[in-house]
């Protein structure tokens, strides 16, 4: 599928149908456990875009608010590459929790 297929697709009675469903299971976005936005989506798992449209299984779906939907594809860039990213990023807001709190040693 390519762009247009898959905004089409997100437009479709199905796919309203399964988010929908998928809501009423959750009420906060997966990481951040904030409650879900009136923008809230339902993020792929699966990247394929061969399976876009494949709404067989909920648990290929993660419900998230926009910006950590943003956030989740832009880090999956470089996660992709290069896995040590996870461990530099909790350096990076490790050492802004520790000068944040005034715990610097």
């Amino acid at each position: 599928m390519d762009y247009k297929q898959r905004a089409q697709f997100r437009k479709s009675d199905a796919w309203h149908a399964f988010k929908a469903k998928c809501r009423l299971l959750t009420s906060t976005d997966f990481i951040t456990r904030e409650p879900l936005s009136k923008t809230w989506n339902l993020h792929h798992l699966d990247l394929n875009v061969k399976h876009y449209d494949d709404i067989s299984d909920i648990h290929k779906f993660m419900p998230l608010n926009k910006k950590t939907h943003e956030l989740v594809h832009e880090l999956y860039k470089t996660y992709r590459r290069d896995h040590k990213v996870l461990d530099r990023l909790k350096i990076v807001l490790e050492k802004m929790e520790e000068l944040t709190d005034g715990k610097e040693s």
